[in-house]
């Protein structure tokens, strides 16, 4: 018996130590490589993340990446649905993306992933509790089957000025009171923005009757009457609006504006420090606080996929294994860089990793994990395409 337990102990060792071996002789290989990673470019936060972790990948094993900003992550799956059209299978403009929802699932259904069991090969994968945490492995409900690692952790989010509104509307039912009573001091992202889109989504989940229908594929003419409650409360909400409703902000960073000028009352962000960190870059005022609806708000994983025709697959699950260490995760949720939360169980940490996630501060409008239990489901992402074409059908053509 005590032969076979050390012949285990030394046999798990051997694959670990070899593993390891296979891992660096990997990096060895794809040394002078440049990536192109194309992920979202419209916050300077998020850009001077990416930025500081591309120079550490660049010094530690000579891979080069390029950050694509884009505006919309659709154009990209676009591009590589193109690419794949004209039969471009090798060395395809994209080497990674940051990606969730809608686009992932095209992606999957056109079978333009790498579609191999990748994420669980890359060595700081030990961090991430696959096991216990089953929102790391679905994306909007659909399995992810090992072709997107998972980045981060988002919440949608509201905030207000506590100087001038001492209780917010924490539901549906409540915020339409709120719009309808204050005019003009309440607005959203244009659809389909994609916080525009969310905050739609948050609405026809609280006052869907079954929500279970939202767990299933969208189809027209069995579900189309399900949006009903959501085109009432519209229908309802809309002339009362920031602009009567004929005009809406871009996206999240320009409500934020609209909040500082006192245009409006109330807004809305998917990263629960984006409050905190306006306000360290005095962009807001110290007395905005961050709130949830009372029975919660719609929370996702955003991930990261590597394109079936890439031609740096090595570089780029190279970088994606540094975007997920402990190291580069701390500093993505420290709220003075990013304030994105980690995906990284701390409970898988050692005691010096842990000590540092524990000590993060979070800032003075950042809610806590406690407040932030309740979480909503994210619709199957079909519901997106009826809700944005719907909205842009009913209220975005008066514009």
């Amino acid at each position: 018996m005590f032969f076979i337990f050390v012949f285990f102990i030394i046999s798990n060792y051997s694959n670990a130590t070899d593993k390891k071996n296979h891992w660096e002789k990997k990096t060895k290989t794809v040394s002078g490589e440049t990536i192109f990673f194309h992920a979202w470019g419209g916050a300077k936060n998020i850009n001077s993340y990416i930025k500081w972790a591309s120079d550490e990948v660049k010094k530690r094993h000579n891979i080069t990446v390029k950050h694509v900003k884009v505006s919309d992550t659709a154009n990209v799956v676009a591009r590589i649905l193109s690419e794949k059209n004209v039969k471009r299978d090798n060395n395809g403009a994209v080497d990674l993306v940051w990606i969730n929802g809608e686009n992932f699932s095209v992606m999957k259904k056109n079978n333009m992933l790498l579609s191999e069991n990748w994420i669980r090969d890359l060595p700081n994968s030990k961090y991430l509790d696959f096991e216990n945490n089953l929102s790391l492995l679905n994306d909007f409900g659909v399995a992810t089957e090992g072709m997107e690692m998972p980045w981060g952790v988002s919440q949608l989010n509201f905030y207000y000025d506590s100087k001038y509104i001492k209780s917010p509307p924490k539901s549906a039912i409540e915020l339409k009171d709120y719009i309808i009573k204050n005019k003009g001091r309440f607005t959203f992202p244009q659809p389909p923005d994609f916080t525009g889109t969310s905050f739609l989504k948050q609405i026809l989940i609280e006052l869907i009757d079954d929500k279970s229908l939202l767990k299933s594929e969208y189809v027209d003419n069995k579900h189309k009457n399900a949006l009903g409650p959501l085109w009432k409360w519209l229908n309802q909400t809309t002339p009362y609006l920031w602009r009567e409703g004929k005009n809406y902000p871009p996206n999240y960073l320009a409500l934020t504006e609209l909040v500082a000028e006192r245009e409006i009352d109330i807004a809305m962000a998917f990263n629960i420090a984006h409050a905190s960190n306006a306000i360290s870059e005095g962009k807001l005022p110290n007395t905005v606080r961050s709130y949830i609806h009372k029975d919660g708000t719609l929370a996702n994983v955003h991930f990261l996929a590597i394109p079936y025709n890439s031609g740096k697959k090595t570089a780029a699950k190279i970088f994606v294994n540094f975007l997920i260490s402990p190291e580069a995760q701390l500093k993505k949720q420290d709220k003075t860089f990013w304030g994105d939360p980690s995906v990284i169980s701390v409970g898988k940490l050692d005691t010096d990793w842990k000590k540092k996630f524990s000590i993060l501060p979070r800032g003075i409008a950042t809610l806590s994990n406690e407040e932030l239990t309740m979480k909503l489901e994210e619709p199957h992402p079909s519901w997106v395409k009826a809700i944005e074409e719907g909205w842009i059908e009913k209220y975005g053509s008066k514009n």
